[in-house]
């Protein structure tokens, strides 16, 4: 989502310095993550745009810049594009408000009110009315809940816990709620609310000490099936980097398997953790037929008795013995890497 007035509102210029946090979901969800459009809205509903208005989704934005564009911006797409009704009326979709990011992306490199006026200006290079100023109207709503974004996350106590996991989760739904309409918030917020929902579940089971290490995994696996499947897609890549940091952090402190094992656990499951086993044993089953090969093939090259060619059609004929087809190939990447890491200084 981050990639970054003359006519602007007063209510604009205030939200400055609440732009300067672009918050994120707990746990560090990646925020623009492409999303599919709420499965509700009616194929017959994409209509294109005013025919004095270029495609939203087209490439660079130029077109839109109200002076030359700052550097994170230069060469790259708007994220989204706006969707009409069939009366020129604006659609809510998730694309609105990575729209809206792009463009507020770039505070820092330049002030608030000239991103908002790039905004504006892409807003009115796309839209006629009545969707212009419908987009309009929910920019100023957009820029309202961040201004008010920042004075709640003042209040609420800097309290690393879940209570207070829980408590700014649910302020900042009932501040949205304030704001938006039940429609927009649905579409802008839902993926987020979900996910934030799944990680305060999953950290609560973690951190419940009436589970045994089995029942926290069976929790978390049963937690992880319920979510719908577009949320697992969007869950797995976190979990994934957050098991090889904590794991990572484990095997440089001397941790034993079983250690490991917990660990996988109460992070991703039971299922997860049987096939991340069976991984395991692959790659040592690989790594110790590995180094038999190259026991015996430097057997082979140290025996002055041979010729190279000789020696040549013995380690073929070892690698063959020892390796299925498919083996092979990757025998040969792996050989070939080790012998280009062996060359450099």
């Amino acid at each position: 989502m981050n990639r970054k007035l003359l006519l602007a509102l007063p209510l604009l210029i205030g939200a400055s310095v609440a732009l300067t946090f672009q918050l994120n979901p707990l746990d560090a969800q990646p925020s623009a993550a492409p999303l599919a459009p709420p499965d509700n809205q009616p194929a017959s509903d994409q209509h294109p745009s005013p025919p004095n208005s270029a495609a939203a989704a087209a490439g660079p934005v130029s077109s839109a810049s109200p002076a030359a564009l700052p550097g994170s911006l230069a060469g790259t797409a708007v994220d989204g594009r706006f969707r009409l009704d069939s009366a020129g009326n604006l659609l809510i979709s998730e694309d609105i408000r990575r729209i809206f990011d792009y463009f507020l992306s770039t505070l820092g490199e330049e002030s608030l009110a000239r991103s908002i006026q790039r905004l504006q200006a892409y807003i009115r290079s796309q839209l006629a009315q009545p969707a212009e100023g419908q987009a309009l109207a929910l920019l100023a709503q957009y820029l309202q809940y961040k201004e008010q974004l920042l004075s709640l996350e003042r209040d609420l106590p800097q309290l690393a816990s879940l209570d207070a996991m829980r408590q700014r989760e649910q302020a900042v739904q009932a501040l949205r709620a304030a704001i938006f309409s039940a429609e927009v918030h649905q579409v802008f917020f839902a993926n987020e609310e979900a996910y934030n929902q799944f990680t305060l579940q999953r950290l609560s089971i973690r951190h419940d000490p009436s589970l045994s290490d089995t029942q926290k995994a069976a929790a978390l696996d049963q937690l992880r099936s319920s979510l719908p499947e577009q949320l697992q897609e969007l869950i797995v890549p976190q979990l994934q980097n957050e098991l090889r940091t904590q794991t990572a952090a484990l095997q440089a402190e001397g941790a034993s398997p079983a250690q490991i094992q917990q660990l996988r656990l109460q992070l991703v499951g039971a299922e997860a953790t049987a096939r991340l086993e069976a991984l395991d044993q692959r790659r040592q089953q690989w790594a110790q037929r590995l180094d038999q090969y190259r026991q015996e093939k430097a057997r082979i090259e140290s025996n002055h008795g041979l010729s190279q060619s000789d020696k040549a059609a013995a380690i073929a004929s070892l690698a063959e013995e020892r390796f299925a087809p498919q083996e092979r190939l990757r025998l040969a990447a792996v050989e070939e890497l080790a012998a280009a890491r062996a060359q450099t200084p």
